[in-house]
């Protein structure tokens, strides 16, 4: 963005007729004006201002605001002007950032009028002459929007261990907290702790999850689209199905969520989301004719809440969405499933009538991610982080306590003066994984903005219409790539331990693989086998392929196989299996357990009784299968 900026003593100026196509609609605000101790800045939004609008409206807005004081002006005057940049935005883009750099510049206080965009102009001005009369400036996207810093936003930093006791501590003297030598847990959170309040450089290693994602034909790169961007295998997609049933039926369902569905694609020249867009402040994946690709759940949700007629005896209104979202990250920046450009998210909110409703719904969500924390994600290795305004941390330090006692789990608390987003706090369900990393997975939050904000209301017990108390923002899974991601450098992590890693049964792609001695002889059988295992919903691999038995087990044990079953005339005639369990199996020896068929079919249930199921996606018979990702060599772990 380019701006000249005039102090003029009076200044007056009138529309004439349409310079463009998309030309600003006129109404009585932008036709004409007529000023005086003004500000007028002229401006051009050039193209390179359309990857960052929102670091761009705050850097202007800031540096018209620095003018301002120190000329002393009355008001400003942005005045759209093409005659300063060969290389300018679209229409719709330029009016979406002039709005937003007018928004910030009243939010501070200053009387701001903006010019219509797109029309021919007269103007007549008289410079008031003085040094500081005439300046410009030269707006680079991407340079601001760096001091919103954890070092400058929390001031206050608190630890709570699993029985809900505080200890405040600082960045001088955290490490000697003694919280963190109660348990495995609190040795977690100091991990955790050292994350957020340590500048530390990064670990030069690739993660373990980006071998693993390949080797198992999970997830892989995709050089045919845009960096971020990647492809999934039916062993992977049948995985991210599972996540997503396990989102749904485990956890929107019994919450008691409606599920809903909204577009991928959002005008940038609607107000609501516009203001998302800056709330969120994050880099948009713009398309053509001032179109961008959702970037959260919010610019459906709450336009789609905000047209629903409800009652005070409905809420709270529970929604929930597979949303699909899009986030141009700098190329530096993506790793692996880590950081991405294109990520599915399960997104739930509550629209609640007060404080007391949206605690009920805030401890139960907790309580339902801790449950995901262990069953899909992290096992134990998971610890709690909390952002909290200082005075909500008093006023909720009851509810903060309740979740931490009931899930057992230390917390580690930043207190922030003021809110600088939509929420007054939230919680993070961190994964710590065995090399000291640590991921985001799910997140609570507790919004008191974008009710009234966007006018999303309900009609109490006397007709009055209300803009709902607060909104419950919650992500089981914040990005279903984080999560699979999470897996995997946890389940590569046991093999520090001496264990072989492993996926939880119940979303291991394959489950059961067996393995008949003689194709010729035992392949009738093996198949009769994984029917019966079938029907209790066992996902079953025949390897029916002329190899020897070592080497077909060998395999099965780098696909990371939780049961695998070798099926020859022992087993025929004793009408017993013996079946290795990879869980209870270490590097070194295999844990090998014998029982006959119906026992197995119902020890299976018992392990993956009240989760979701899915069939496998690839052939039974691994003769039919295909190759995905050829890799040059194949290892146990």
């Amino acid at each position: 963005m380019r701006i000249l900026l005039i102090h003029c003593e009076k200044f007056e100026y009138n529309a004439r007729e349409k310079a463009v196509e998309k030309a600003e609609d006129l109404d009585e605000s932008n036709r004409a004006g007529r000023f005086e101790n003004v500000l007028v800045v002229f401006t051009s939004v050039e193209k390179e201002d359309v990857k960052n609008p929102e670091g761009v409206a705050e850097q202007a807005g800031q540096e018209i605001l620095n003018v301002f004081k120190t000329v002393k002006a009355e008001r400003v005057l942005l005045y759209p002007y093409a005659h300063l940049s060969s290389e300018l935005a679209d229409a719709v883009s330029a009016i979406s950032i002039l709005k937003r750099v007018h928004e910030k510049l009243s939010e501070k206080g200053v009387e701001t009028h903006r010019a219509a965009f797109g029309w021919y102009k007269s103007f007549t001005l008289v410079n008031k002459g003085h040094a500081l009369a005439e300046l410009s400036r030269s707006i680079k996207p991407g340079t601001v929007e760096k001091h919103v810093e954890k070092k400058e936003k929390f001031h206050r930093f608190i630890v709570m261990d699993e029985d809900g006791v505080e200890y405040e501590v600082a960045k001088e003297n955290w490490r000697s907290c003694e919280a963190f030598l109660k348990s495995r847990r609190g040795m977690m959170l100091k991990q955790f702790v050292e994350n957020e309040l340590e500048e530390k450089a990064g670990r030069g290693e690739e993660p373990s999850h980006i071998v693993n994602m390949r080797k198992l034909e999970l997830v892989d790169y995709c050089p045919e689209s845009d960096a971020g961007n990647l492809k999934w295998y039916p062993s992977g997609i049948l995985l991210k199905d599972l996540i997503m049933d396990y989102a749904f039926k485990n956890i929107a369902l019994p919450w008691g969520a409606m599920k809903m569905q909204n577009p991928l694609l959002y005008r940038t020249d609607v107000e609501a989301i516009r203001q998302l867009q800056g709330e969120f402040h994050e880099r948009d994946y713009r398309v053509e004719d001032g179109l961008v690709l959702r970037f959260a759940s919010d610019p459906g949700a709450f336009p789609f809440i905000q047209k629903t007629v409800f009652t005070y005896r409905n809420m709270p209104v529970k929604v929930y969405e597979e949303a699909i979202c899009f986030r141009k990250e700098q190329k530096g920046e993506l790793t692996g499933l880590m950081r991405v450009r294109n990520f599915w998210m399960t997104d739930m909110h509550a629209f609640c009538r007060d404080g007391e409703q949206a605690s009920e719904e805030y401890l139960r969500l907790s309580v339902l991610f801790g449950g995901l924390m262990d069953n899909v994600i992290a096992g134990g290795n998971w610890v709690l982080g909390f952002e909290v305004v200082e005075e909500y941390y008093e006023k909720y330090r009851w509810l903060f306590k309740r979740i931490v006692e009931t899930l057992r789990v230390p917390a580690f608390f930043k207190l922030m003066r003021e809110m600088t987003h939509y929420y007054a706090f939230k919680n993070e369900f961190q994964a710590i994984f065995p090399n000291g990393e640590n991921l985001q997975i799910s997140t609570v939050q507790w919004d008191v903005k974008n009710g009234e904000r966007f006018n999303i209301c309900y009609y109490d017990a006397d007709g009055v219409k209300k803009p709902v108390g607060v909104i419950i923002h919650a992500s089981s899974f914040g990005s279903v790539e984080r999560a699979v991601a999470a897996m995997l450098e946890n389940a590569a992590g046991r093999v520090s331990e001496g264990k072989p890693p492993m996926l939880p049964v119940w979303l291991s792609p394959e489950q059961v693989r067996i393995i008949p001695v003689d194709v010729e002889r035992h392949l009738e059988q093996s198949i009769r086998i994984a029917e019966r295992l079938e029907k209790e919903g066992a996902r079953v691999g025949v390897d029916d392929r002329s190899l020897t038995v070592s080497k077909r087990v060998a395999e099965a044990k780098t696909r990371w196989i939780p049961f695998i079953i070798v099926y020859g005339e022992r087993e025929e005639q004793s009408g017993t299996l013996r079946i290795v369990v990879r869980e209870e199996s270490t590097l070194e020896r295999d844990r090998v357990e014998e029982m006959s068929l119906e026992e197995f079919a119902e020890y299976f249930r018992r392990r993956v009784e009240g989760m979701p199921t899915r069939p496998l996606y690839v052939p039974r018979e691994l003769s039919k299968r295909i190759v995905f990702v050829p890799m040059r060599s194949q290892q146990y772990a």
